[in-house]
This record gives C-alpha cells, structure tokens and sequence, in this order.
C-alpha cells in the first residue's frame, strides 16, 4: 500500500480526491502555512493521529509520495516550494492532469545546494529564493514567450540575473546569437556556470557581460543583499550591506555598437533592470538605437508613461500589462 502525504485540501482536492489512487494511506498533510502545522499547533488533522507537516519537515516521516491536490497555479507555487527543500523529483505527484503534463524535472545539486533543473532543451541551477521566482516567471508565467516571426534574430538581455531568460532564447532555433549583460559580479558568476551545464551549441550563442548599462561610464560601490541575487538593484541604500564595485557603461554607444556588428538583423531587447530602465530608454534615444531594434520586452518599475511615450515616438506598436502610475510594476510588450 502506497504511503502518501497530501498536499492542498481545499475546493479541488475535495473535488478530485476521488482520482488518488485507491491502494494507498494517508500518512500526513502538508501546509505552507507555520500556524497550521502540528509542530507549531500541537493537533492533528480533525482530531485524529494524521500530522500536518510544513514542506521543511518532510524528512520527518517515512512515505512514498507527496500528492499536489490543487489547481495549477498553486501547484506550481507548491512544486516550486517542494523544489526549494530539495524533495526528490520522483517523491512528487498531481493530482491536477496540467501539472502533471509538465515538460521538466530536477535533481539534488552537486553540493547539495539547490537543484538542478531541466526544462525542454537546457539546464541550469537554481540556489537562492529569488532564483525560483525568476524561474516561475520565465518558465511557468511565460513573460518572455513570444512568437519571433524572424528565422535569424539577436537578444539583447539587459538584466541577464543568473542566465535563465538568456538560456529561454538560446534554444530557440530562430536567435543565433544572445548578447546578455549582468552588473553583479557573483549573479554573473552564476549565469556562467548555467550556461556551461548546456551543451556547446547553446553555449556558443552567449556573448555575457558584466557590465551594468546605464547612461554615463563610471566605477562605484554599492551595497547589495548578500544571497538574495535574483531580486537586487542599485538602489538599495543601506550602508551596513556588503559592499561591491559596478561598472557602469553608456547603455546607447554599447547597443550602438552591436547593432552595427549585426546590421541586417533582427533585434529584440530584452530589459528588466528594477528602475535602471528610464535612463537606459534616454540613452538609447541619444544614441538613436531606436531604429535597429525590432521588439522590446520591458518590465518597468514605477511609470509606463514616459516609457509609452517615446516608445510611440519610434513607430512601436504595444501593449501593457500591469499599473501605469507612478507605483506601479508591468510589463510593456513592443514592437515596429
């Protein structure tokens, strides 16, 4: 008889609970939430003998398998959770067919730090928190999947964090080459290592940069978050934090000069730079790169308007998804 833990017990488990398989026992439940938890609470599950664990705490108990009982987007946060505490891929199913029909898995990091994931074609690793956001947006939230209508194209990546969005691009059969920029030293550092867990073919269209594109050339110290380096920016202010040099360099004469080397081709940009971006744009427009650059896919960070405008200003047609005021967050998705 099959051991199961279940995972998820509200309107879709008790809807589809009668698709678990019958040859098994309920050996505990699982919550997210510490004020749910037996070792927090005391009690069990409707006052019976059956715990309820937090995903941190699945080692605790003997069992064959953790059942996701939700609908998919839960599911994919709770998988993405499992992931974090390293429980084996193999120990894991779903109760919801669309979860199940996923087209990826992951093992246990070489160091036991993190997972190593596989998606379609490429592999990379996942460490911090932040880099299973990242992945969630990219991989299960889709931002950057668009329909390319070019057969021989190039990315620009401002913002390449730890190489997932640069390595969504570089299986893609129509981009021949990804040009990825990256300002902290040890998030490149990272996105190098994923790129060198893919084979040569894929490797051979990176061309990655540690380099911050701005508006001005110039050296400074920052603080940054110590691990969380999938979430940092520039501006975070706070003097007691580890401190590193950046390079910054004119983010205009920089994509001026790749485009030239590409001239003839197709060109996306790439760009999600946490509030870096309203100097990018002004710099682009200095050096008129607007012309040479075919689709824009933006997350901005505080207003669209500006953004919009000179975006209107060079033909681009667009959408936007999220707020347009002066706090909000999105997407802008452009293209001539």
């Amino acid at each position: 008889m099959e051991q199961i833990i279940i995972y998820g017990t509200g309107t879709y488990y008790e809807k589809y609970k009668d698709k678990l398989p019958k040859d098994m026992r309920i050996v505990a439940y699982m919550d997210s939430h510490k004020e749910f938890a037996t070792s927090t609470t005391g009690q069990f599950r409707g006052g019976g003998d059956i715990p309820i664990l937090l995903p941190s705490e699945w080692e605790k108990i003997e069992f064959d398998k953790i059942y996701i009982c939700t609908d998919y987007s839960n599911g994919v946060q709770i998988l993405l959770t499992l992931m974090e505490h390293i429980v084996p891929l193999e120990k894991i199913a779903f109760l919801n067919e669309k979860l199940a029909a996923l087209n990826w898995g992951w093992e246990v990091a070489e160091d036991k730090r993190g997972v190593i994931v596989t998606s379609g074609d490429v592999r990379f690793r996942l460490q911090y928190i932040t880099d299973f956001y990242v992945f969630r947006e990219i991989f299960f939230e889709n931002v950057y999947n668009i329909g390319i209508p070019y057969t021989d194209c190039i990315v620009i990546d401002i913002g390449m964090n730890i190489g997932l969005t640069t390595l969504f691009f570089a299986e893609r059969f129509e981009v021949s080459k990804i040009y990825g920029f990256e300002l902290f030293l040890d998030t490149y550092q990272q996105a190098i290592d994923n790129f060198a867990r893919n084979r040569q073919e894929i490797q051979d269209k990176i061309i990655p940069h540690n380099i911050a594109l701005y508006n001005e050339d110039k050296k400074m110290e920052i603080a940054i978050s110590r691990e969380e380096s999938g979430l940092r920016d520039v501006f975070i202010g706070e003097n007691k934090a580890k401190q590193c040099e950046i390079t910054y360099r004119v983010a205009g004469k920089v994509i001026a000069d790749i485009l030239k080397r590409e001239y003839g081709k197709k060109v996306v940009l790439k760009c999600d730079i946490e509030g870096a971006e309203y100097a990018v744009f002004d710099s682009l427009e200095e050096y008129g790169c607007w012309e040479g650059i075919d689709v824009i896919l933006l997350e901005y960070h505080g207003s669209a308007y500006p953004l919009q405008a000179m975006l209107k200003k060079h033909g681009y047609k667009f959408f936007t998804i999220g707020a347009s005021d002066i706090t909000g967050l999105g997407m802008i998705y452009a293209v001539k």
